[in-house]
């Protein structure tokens, strides 16, 4: 994508606002904006996928549970 780039974790960003790629398709996918617990879960662990079957919302902590049991 051409308005994009990858920060600093490879994450895909918009150039206009920063603002993350599976983020603004997630919120899209759940119709809200993401509360301040929740974060984006990229179910097949590859980051520049952001198609919107492969995110999940989920809180901080659960999170940190998944990537805990599993090595991607």
């Amino acid at each position: 994508m051409a308005n994009t780039y990858l920060d600093s974790k490879s994450y895909p960003r918009f150039k206009n606002s920063g603002k993350p790629v599976h983020q603004a398709v997630a919120e899209n996918k759940v119709g809200r904006k993401l509360r301040d617990h929740e974060v984006v879960h990229h179910k097949d662990g590859d980051k520049t996928n952001f198609r919107k079957e492969n995110l999940r919302v989920t809180s901080r902590s659960h999170h940190s549970k998944i990537h805990s049991e599993y090595d991607y």
